[in-house]
């Protein structure tokens, strides 16, 4: 269920981790405590995933560009 959520949520900025928090207290039993442990966690990796996700985007582009300009 978890992972339906998170992969539901992923357009809105912290919307995957506050979709979370229904399922992570009532199907998992995570306190009040640990589910601003994982919060905490998601706000400090969320940029580097992002970046990650940018920084492929453009190397990708940048590799068909290359293919594509080869083939002319």
């Amino acid at each position: 269920m978890l992972c339906i959520v998170l992969v539901a949520a992923p357009g809105v900025p912290g919307g995957s981790i506050m979709a979370a928090l229904a399922p992570l207290a009532s199907i998992l039993g995570f306190s009040s405590e640990q589910q601003a442990l994982m919060i905490t966690i998601y706000i400090a990796m969320d940029s580097f995933g992002t970046a990650c996700n940018v920084t492929g985007d453009g190397a990708i582009a940048a590799i068909v560009d290359h293919i594509r300009n080869r083939a002319r």
